[in-house]
């Protein structure tokens, strides 16, 4: 078979069969699904829908074979039953067809000889045939540059993410997550049980494709070890690696093997070999997107000081405790410097001015302005991470606090251009119903400005600290070259 690494065929192609695709529209049909989301989605070449029992359907014919289809055919999709598969195969290869994505479930992820013999027949005559197979088992691929995608609604435009994912539902979580923190991707491939191409195949991939800069994978297990490994470390010296790794009990291992057929592995095993590879490890999808958000969105800091800025003692506590367990430094300000920021205030009453600072009642736009300018210029900062508490709220009324943060999410929105150290935002504390909503529209103002946004506290100390600790491994990897 062609080697792993060129692949642009799988990604681009120009013709797509659709098999199972029928005209019955009032009912579910897979098929059908497919086809309407690559036309709604605007794939740029060829769609050929096919079922045996012919018709038509969205004013096309449907084939009954591929080999009726009176054009090179690149790539199939397969939305039909399991046992029909080999025929289909047989017919592919014939057609000269160069990778077929098997949607089709009910092979070696069954954990049945019926199952594995199908799995093992069709992979045969796919290698005979040189045909490369996506799946079987999953959604498939999102490529927004060539159009392909197994849901219309995503975004038609291309970034600099791609993403490998053993479970479909997965790379469609991810992709939304991303794409609701202006997070863009280049290539996400929803690869099932990988019977053929497989995570490595995918990784080294992405590794030399110039579209993609930073690479995030959910991953349950793999098939091939050392060469997986072998590429991870060869694939993050170049490029982030960010990894959701699961199946780390025995009770998600039995999962993940019937899930995708996939062997999870030792989670002690796994944290030291990504460790050594420089792989960021996340614990989570939100996670995830978290981390590739900063690596985005963040200049790179010189050091894990971190200093917080926001409304509120009690929130300040919270802040501090969970940025210092996740292992981010938050030195005590020098009383010089502590000073500057009290000689900007009228009062040191109901403010506290250590670290974090909470600059409850800063009076004026001038004196926010300062406080940011004053603390951007602090030789105890690496990372600067301002937060809004928003049901952290006692004496004033609704209307007076929607009035106070609107004024101050603005005001953060000036200040990003007048900073030189890198600025995290921490929205956070929304209980209420008017809140959530507030919170919604602030972090879309706030994304949209360019800030790299959390949506907890839990979650910023988490990601801005394995964000920290990839820049300084990557440092210290650069020095001892």
């Amino acid at each position: 078979m062609k080697g792993s690494a060129d692949l642009d065929f799988v990604f681009h192609p120009k013709t797509i069969a659709i098999a199972g695709v029928s005209e019955k529209a009032q009912q579910f049909n897979a098929g059908l699904k497919f086809l309407e989301a690559l036309m709604r989605f605007g794939f740029k070449g060829n769609i050929y829908p096919m079922n045996p029992s012919g018709g038509e359907v969205m004013g096309m014919k449907i084939y009954q074979s591929v080999k009726e289809i009176p054009d090179q055919i690149d790539f199939i999709i397969s939305a039909i039953p399991a046992r029909y598969t080999p025929q289909l195969v047989a017919d592919a290869a014939e057609k000269g067809v160069k990778a077929i994505h098997f949607f089709t479930s009910g092979f070696g992820e069954i954990e049945n000889s019926e199952g594995e013999r199908l799995q093992a027949e069709i992979m045969a005559k796919a290698k005979a045939g040189g045909i490369r197979v996506i799946g079987p088992n999953c959604l498939g691929i999102y490529c927004p540059a060539s159009g392909l995608t197994f849901n219309a609604d995503f975004e038609r435009v291309s970034g600099p993410v791609g993403m490998i994912s053993q479970s479909g539902g997965n790379a469609a979580h991810c992709v939304r997550e991303g794409i609701s923190r202006g997070i863009f991707f280049s290539k996400v491939i929803s690869m099932g049980n990988g019977a053929d191409l497989n995570e490595s195949d995918y990784l080294e991939y992405l590794a030399q494709d110039d579209e993609t800069k930073i690479i995030t994978s959910y991953i349950e297990g793999v098939k091939e070890g050392p060469r997986f490994l072998k590429a991870l470390k060869s694939t993050a010296q170049d490029k982030p690696v960010i990894m959701f790794k699961v199946g780390t009990t025995e009770s998600g291992a039995d999962a993940a093997k019937s899930h995708t057929a996939a062997m999870a592995g030792s989670d002690r095993v796994w944290e030291g070999a990504l460790r050594q590879a420089g792989v960021i490890r996340a614990d989570s999808i939100e996670e995830m997107m978290d981390i590739t958000m900063a690596l985005q969105r963040l200049p790179v800091p010189e050091g894990r000081k971190t200093v917080i800025i926001g409304i509120g003692g009690g929130a300040s506590v919270i802040l501090a405790d969970a940025f210092m367990h996740a292992g981010l430094v938050l030195p005590r300000l020098s009383d010089g410097f502590r000073k500057k920021l009290i000689d900007i205030f009228p009062s040191e009453a109901g403010r506290i001015f250590k670290n974090p600072v909470d600059i409850n009642n800063f009076e004026s736009a001038e004196i926010f302005m300062n406080v940011m300018k004053t603390i951007d210029q602090c030789d105890e900062a690496d990372l600067l991470v301002m937060h809004i508490a928003f049901d952290h709220f006692g004496l004033i009324s609704t209307e007076d606090k929607n009035l106070l943060l609107k004024i101050y999410v603005q005001l953060i929105g000036e200040v990003k251009g007048a900073l030189r150290k890198p600025l995290a935002i921490i929205l956070h504390s929304f209980a209420s119903v008017p809140m959530r909503q507030f919170a919604y529209e602030a972090e879309k103002e706030l994304i949209a400005a360019g800030f790299a946004v959390f949506s907890s506290i839990r979650r910023a100390a988490s990601s801005l600290s394995k964000f920290v600790s990839y820049h300084e491994k990557r440092n210290a990897a650069g020095r001892k070259r």
